[in-house]
C-alpha cells in the first residue's frame, strides 16, 4: 500500500454504523488496517498473526483484560480519523514469538527424558515387580526432567507470551529472556545424563552440578523479568497475579531445594547415607514443587482464563483472595514436617502436624475449585475444555488420596509392619502431576497453539485420542499401583501398572505430533488468513460472514445452502431475521455441515457470478457490516 493512499473512514463517519463487538478481528483489520496499533496496544501483537485470531472485538476485550466499551470507542475514532499514513506493517518482535522455543523445547523434554524415559522405568518396575528395581538416580533424573521441562518450560513459555499482553506492556528484556530457554535447555539435558551417570566419572559429577546452577540462574532471571515487565505495566495486583507471584516464589525455592537434593545425593558416601538422605529431602522437595509451585500456577492461569476465556463464571475473587496465604503456608507446613518427621523418628507430634498441614491443604484447595464452579455445565464446546474438566477431576481425587493416606498406611503397617507404602505414595503423586497438571498443559495448549498460529479452532481435531489414552492409563496407573500393596493381587497389578505408562505417552505422543504439526507452521487451514481466490477483486465468504447478509449481497448462493441442508433459507422471513444474526461456521456446527465444502462451493458460486455494478461499489465499511472479508 503506498504512503500517499487515504486510509478508509469507518464508523460513524463512514456508513452509520460503528464497529460493533460481534464483528471479528480479521475482518475489521482487513477492511482498516491502522486499527492495529489499537489492538496491538491491548496485547493482539504476537497473537494470531497479520491478522490476528478468528475472534470477537468483545471475545479479545474479554480475553486481554480491557473494557469492551472503551476498546470499540476508541477503535471508531481512530476510524473516524482520514490519514494519509501507511498503515502499520505487522512485525511480530522477539518476544512475540518467543514461546515457540520453550513450548518446543517442552515436548522434546517429555518425548525423551520425561515420559518415555518414565514409561521405560515403569515397564522395568512392572514385570520385575520391584520399585526399587530402577536406580535412584535415573528415578530423579526422570523426576527432574518433568519438573524443571516438561512443566517448568511450558510454564516459563506461556508466562513470557501471555503475562505481558494482560497487562498491555512489552515483555521486559526479550533478548534475555531468549537466554533462558537455553540456559534452562541445556541444563535439563546434560543433568539427565550426568547425574545418571554421575558415579562413572568425576566430570559427569562436575557437569550435574554446572547444569544445576544453569537451571538455577534461568529461574532467578525469569522470575525477575516477570516482576519487570508487571512493574512496567503499570497494572494494579489482581486475585490471579497473587497466585501467579506466589508459585513463582515456589519456583525459586524448590530450585535451590533441588539444588540441596542433587549435592546430598551425588555425595552420599554409603548407601545407607544415600538413602537417609532421600527420605529426608525428596518428599518436602516434592511438596513445594507440586503443591507449591505447579498447583498455585495453574490456580493462578485458571482464575484468569476460566472466566474470560471460557465462559465459565468465577466466584467473587475475594475468596480466593482470603484462602492463598493459607494454602501457601499449608505447603510450607507440609514441607516442614515431612523434614522433622524424618529427623525425629517414633515422635507422635511430626506425623500429626503433617496429617494436619495435609488436611488444611486439600481441604482449602477443594475449597476454592469448588467456588471456581469448574464443572459448572456451559455451553463452551472448545475442544480443551473436557481436559481442563479432567484435570481439576484428578486434582480432587490426588487430595481425598492425601485425606485417607493415615487410615491407609494404618492398614498397610496391620498388614505388613511397614509404615511406608511407596505404592500409595507414588499413585498420589501420579493423580496430581499427570492427572492434574499434565492435563492441563494438554488442554490450555489445545487452545492456546492454534489461536497463536493462526489456526481456526473450528479446523483441528478434538484430540480424543490424547484425552483416552491419558486418562486410561493415569486411572489404571494409579489404580493398580495401590493394588500392588495387596497381597494376592500384586503379581497381576504390577503389569498393568507397568504397561500404563505405555499408554500415556502414546497419548501424549498423538498430543505433541499435533502441537509440532502447528508450532512448526504447517497450515491445517486459517479462517483468519484464507486461501485466496484468482480474482482478488471479490469480497470472500468465509467462516464468520453472516447467513443473511451472504444471500442478501450474493442471491445467487441461496441455492447452495439449500443443496447443503439449509432448508429453512427457503423461508424469506428467516431469510431476513435470525440468518442475519447467525455466522456460517454457527449454522454448520448445528446442522452438522462440512464448513470447508460449503464455503468452497459457496465462493466458486460468486466467483462464476461477479456482483453487478451496484455490488462492486458497495463500500468497505459496508461489507464489514454485511459480515464479509475484504480483499488484500
Amino acid at each position: 500500500m503506498e504512503a500517499s493512499m487515504n486510509l478508509p473512514v469507518c464508523g460513524l463517519a463512514a456508513s452509520g454504523v460503528p464497529i460493533s463487538q460481534n464483528q471479528t478481528i480479521p475482518e475489521v483489520l482487513r477492511a482498516w488496517p491502522q486499527l492495529r496499533l489499537v489492538l496491538d496496544k491491548y496485547g493482539l501483537k504476537g497473537c494470531g498473526g497479520p491478522l490476528g485470531p478468528e475472534e470477537s472485538i468483545e471475545f479479545f476485550a474479554r480475553a486481554h483484560g480491557v473494557d469492551s466499551s472503551k476498546l470499540l470507542r476508541e477503535l471508531n475514532e481512530m476510524c473516524g480519523q482520514t490519514s494519509t499514513q501507511s498503515p502499520p506493517v505487522y512485525q511480530p518482535g522477539l518476544g512475540d514469538t518467543i514461546y515457540r522455543n520453550f513450548f518446543l523445547g517442552a515436548i522434546s523434554v517429555l518425548l525423551s527424558a520425561g515420559a518415555v524415559w518414565g514409561a521405560l522405568l515403569l515397564l522395568k518396575i512392572g514385570f520385575a515387580q520391584d520399585f526399587t528395581i530402577n536406580s535412584i538416580f535415573a528415578v530423579n533424573a526422570h523426576g527432574h526432567a518433568m519438573i524443571f521441562g516438561w512443566v517448568g518450560l511450558f510454564v516459563m513459555g506461556f508466562a513470557y507470551q501471555a503475562f505481558p499482553r494482560f497487562k498491555h506492556v512489552e515483555l521486559h528484556r526479550p533478548r534475555l529472556a531468549v537466554a533462558t530457554f537455553w540456559m534452562m535447555f541445556a541444563g535439563i539435558s546434560a543433568r539427565a545424563l550426568c547425574e545418571t551417570l554421575h558415579e562413572r566419572s568425576s566430570w559427569l559429577w562436575a557437569g550435574a552440578m554446572l547444569a544445576c546452577t544453569l537451571e538455577v540462574a534461568a529461574i532467578l532471571i525469569f522470575v525477575w523479568l516477570l516482576v519487570a515487565t508487571y512493574r512496567k505495566s503499570g497494572k494494579s495486583v489482581e486475585t490471579y497475579d497473587k497466585y501467579v507471584f506466589a508459585a513463582l516464589g515456589f519456583f525459586v525455592l524448590q530450585a535451590f531445594g533441588d539444588a540441596v537434593l542433587l549435592t546430598a545425593t551425588t555425595t552420599a558416601p554409603t548407601d545407607a547415607a544415600l538413602l537417609e538422605r532421600i527420605k529426608t529431602l525428596q518428599a518436602p522437595l516434592r511438596d513445594l514443587q507440586i503443591h507449591g509451585f505447579a498447583v498455585l500456577m495453574i490456580l493462578g492461569v485458571s482464575l484468569r482464563l476460566l472466566p474470560t476465556v471460557y465462559g465459565i463464571a468465577a466466584e467473587d475473587g475475594r475468596k480466593a483472595d482470603r484462602v492463598l496465604i493459607p494454602i501457601a503456608a499449608a505447603v510450607l507446613a507440609e514441607a516442614g514436617f515431612y523434614l522433622l518427621n524424618a529427623r525425629s523418628p517414633g515422635t507422635a507430634w511430626a506425623p500429626a502436624g503433617l496429617y494436619a498441614s495435609m488436611l488444611a491443604y486439600a481441604g482449602l484447595v477443594t475449597w476454592l475449585v469448588g467456588s471456581m464452579r469448574v464443572f459448572v455445565a456451559d455451553k463452551q464446546t472448545d475442544r480443551s475444555v473436557k481436559f481442563i474438566k479432567a484435570a481439576y477431576t484428578w486434582l480432587l481425587i490426588s487430595l481425598a488420596m492425601l485425606i485417607v493416606m493415615p487410615a491407609y498406611l494404618g492398614w498397610y503397617r496391620g498388614a505388613t509392619g511397614s509404615g511406608f507404602s511407596h505404592a500409595y505414595y507414588g499413585a498420589t503423586r501420579h493423580a496430581i502431576t499427570v492427572g492434574f497438571i499434565s492435563m492441563m498443559i494438554l488442554g490450555v495448549s489445545a487452545k492456546v497453539v492454534p489461536t497463536l498460529c493462526v489456526i481456526s479452532s473450528a479446523r483441528v481435531g478434538e484430540l480424543w485420542p490424547t484425552f483416552v489414552l491419558v486418562n486410561t492409563g493415569c486411572a489404571l496407573r494409579v489404580a493398580f499401583q495401590v493394588l500392588t500393596d495387596v497381597e494376592g493381587l500384586k503379581e497381576f497389578a504390577h503389569p498393568v501398572a507397568g504397561i500404563s505408562g505405555v499408554l500415556e505417552v502414546t497419548g501424549m505422543g498423538f498430543w505433541a505430533v499435533h502441537m509440532c504439526y502447528l508450532l512448526l507452521g504447517t497450515r491445517v487451514g486459517s479462517a483468519a488468513e484464507p486461501e485466496r481466490e484468482p480474482n482478488l477483486s471479490l469480497p470472500r465468504i468465509e467462516a464468520a460472514s453472516k447467513v443473511g447478509s451472504v444471500i442478501a449481497l450474493f442471491p445467487q448462493t441461496l441455492n447452495v445452502f439449500l443443496n447443503h441442508g439449509f432448508t429453512l433459507l427457503a423461508n424469506a422471513y428467516m431469510r431476513d431475521t435470525l440468518a442475519r444474526t447467525v455466522s456460517i461456521q454457527q449454522a454448520c456446527e448445528i446442522h452438522k455441515v462440512d464448513l470447508e465444502a460449503l464455503l468452497r462451493d459457496l465462493n466458486r458460486v460468486v466467483a462464476a457470478r461477479p456482483p453487478n455494478a451496484e455490488q462492486a461499489s458497495l463500500s468497505r465499511g459496508k461489507r464489514l457490516e454485511d459480515g464479509l472479508a475484504q480483499p488484500l
